[in-house]
């Protein structure tokens, strides 16, 4: 049986390993990150792959940083044949890369070359894009730019969130993962290098990219609302309210506007103008302190007469 070490940390991490073990490939060891404190309370919350990991009795090992000696002097003990790498978040070195006899390997979230680096998922959606899919690659020092030994396509749905891709993604991961590594057994595997003609990157998600500008058209608009989910949330201001809109639709603007201007019946509506002549009716939000709302259900509160006219800055 193949001696496995597996690194992951979040849902989709998790999502893999429970495959591989279905799939009689159970890890000798499994690496994660250290439970972090988290939320308004500041609890101390294990990894999913660390609570995943110990639900299925499998060796866990927690780790702030997998490239200290003192990590990389257990890892030695494995003698590993493969090292395994889903959304693991820290960078391996070298050191850790060259331990496995048959090498290292990382299930990506796009279609390599395209979409390098920590949010392929998010920005595949942002960007509009109508297929990704999951790459696994050989890892090499350079970010996932190593030998691509498969890769799945998967469509994405009109209205798919982030969150929804990535749980879609991380089933078709494990599927992809499980069939690399009997290829990679038996020796059949093909390492085809990467098009650098092709690259394009996915930069980190940050929380200041959760403001929207009505500035851009309402499709732009209507992405990234998408991609933003399940974090930070799309956002914008009501005058002095911060308002999380969760869901939107475009729709053509029945009469004139400027971006930011607001059209409503005050009862089941509310349409927002946007850059190019474009529309966005905004359908479920949560303003600022309250619960996430149906557009009827928050127009409600102001008994047909809304008193705004413009959103955002």
């Amino acid at each position: 049986m193949l001696k496995i070490i597996y690194m992951g940390t979040p849902p989709l991490a998790a999502t893999i390993l429970e495959k591989l073990c279905n799939d009689l490939y159970p890890p000798i060891a499994v690496v994660t990150q250290i439970a972090k404190a988290t939320g308004r309370g500041q609890k101390v919350v294990p990894s999913a792959v660390e609570d995943i990991g110990r639900r299925l009795g499998l060796n866990v090992l927690t780790s702030l940083n997998v490239n200290a000696e003192s990590t990389l002097e257990v890892l030695k003990t494995f003698k590993p044949d493969l090292i395994l790498v889903a959304a693991f978040g820290q960078i391996l070195k070298e050191e850790i890369l060259n331990l496995p006899r048959l090498g290292s390997y990382n299930v990506h979230g796009s279609l390599l070359p395209k979409y390098r680096g920590a949010a392929p998922i998010q920005r595949a959606i942002w960007d509009g894009e109508k297929t990704t899919g999951v790459t696994i690659q050989r890892i090499v020092k350079k970010l996932d730019a190593g030998d691509i030994v498969l890769k799945k396509e998967i469509e994405i749905e009109p209205e798919e969130t982030s969150g929804e891709l990535m749980n879609r993604l991380a089933h078709l991961g494990g599927e992809a993962l499980v069939e690399a590594i009997k290829l990679i057994e038996s020796g059949q595997a093909t390492f085809t290098p990467q098009n650098e003609s092709q690259v394009t990157y996915a930069k980190k998600i940050e929380k200041k990219d959760a403001i929207l500008d009505f500035n851009l058209t309402a499709s732009q608009l209507f992405n990234q609302i998408r991609a933003l989910q399940p974090w930070p949330i799309a956002e914008t201001k009501l005058e002095t309210t911060r308002i999380k809109i969760f869901k939107a639709q475009e729709v053509p603007p029945s009469q004139k506007g400027m971006p930011g201007e607001i059209q409503t019946d005050s009862k089941t509506s509310l349409i927002i103008h946007c850059g190019q002549a474009t529309a966005l009716a905004l359908t479920e939000i949560q303003p600022e302190n309250r619960k996430r709302l149906k557009i009827h259900e928050f127009l409600q509160a102001f008994r047909g007469n809304f008193p705004f006219n413009k959103i955002g800055s």
